[in-house]
């Protein structure tokens, strides 16, 4: 059960809600080079470590063409809420070779403990640097999240600005909204949300959570996002395998 919370924390998780639903319905609160990608949770294990593999595949027969990114990870946590995660990014343009593009660095930071307010709130950073070009990126994301029986809302609001000789410097914005049930730990559905610069994607997924063991667990996921205008992708497919241990 959700502990009371006073007033004014109602009115300042009111104005972040506020402000990332503006994220959707103004225009220029697009992320440069956004994509569908995994809706990140604001908790985090103490102890934890993972590795990780992510895949997000575009198919775009209007306005850029089609691609692969792969994302691998090797992440562990650095205090009983903290935790950091480096990535080598790599691309794969359509009748191309994969090649590294980039390396990121990402720490999450849960914001309040399980069940404290009426929803869970956590903060990530992450810094991408490019390995051929100079060209970085820093971006700041609220994490939320909050519970309704076995139905969980979910919303990743991000801010950042990417600069460098390589690319135009400017502000970015982002937003992912997840909705799902919570059927059993093996089996998720779930209706997801992506909005940035050139994307607005709606589709479902499935999670799944498997125990190996004592402290061991396999994560699954698999999305599938249509475009709903001209200028996003017309399908785009992600999936991720996570080993904690």
């Amino acid at each position: 059960m959700n502990a009371p919370y006073d007033i004014p924390c109602r009115r300042r998780l009111a104005g972040l809600a506020a402000a990332a639903l503006g994220l959707i319905a103004s225009p220029s609160a697009r992320a440069d080079g956004a994509q569908v990608d995994t809706v990140y949770h604001p908790y985090v294990q103490p102890l934890e470590r993972d590795l990780e593999l992510r895949l997000v595949s575009e198919q775009n027969g209007r306005t850029r063409g089609d691609g692969q990114t792969w994302r691998l990870g090797y992440g562990q946590s650095f205090s009983p809420r903290g935790f950091a995660e480096l990535y080598l990014i790599a691309d794969r343009p359509a009748g191309e070779d994969l090649q590294v593009r980039a390396y990121e660095l990402e720490a999450r930071w849960q914001l309040t403990e399980q069940g404290q307010y009426a929803a869970d709130w956590g903060l990530m950073g992450e810094f991408e640097h490019a390995r051929d070009r100079d060209a970085q990126d820093f971006a700041a994301t609220l994490l939320g999240e909050r519970q309704w029986g076995r139905f969980v809302g979910t919303v990743n609001a991000s801010l950042g600005y990417e600069w460098g000789d390589g690319v135009h410097d400017e502000v970015e914005t982002g937003l992912a909204l997840q909705g799902a049930y919570r059927y059993s730990p093996r089996l998720q559905p779930a209706l997801e949300f992506h909005a940035g610069q050139d994307l607005r994607a709606l589709g479902p997924a499935l999670l799944g959570t498997e125990r190996l063991g004592i402290g061991r667990k396999l994560h699954w996921e698999a999305g599938l996002a249509f475009g709903l205008d001209a200028a996003s992708p017309d399908v785009s497919l992600r999936g991720k395998l996570e080993y904690e241990f």
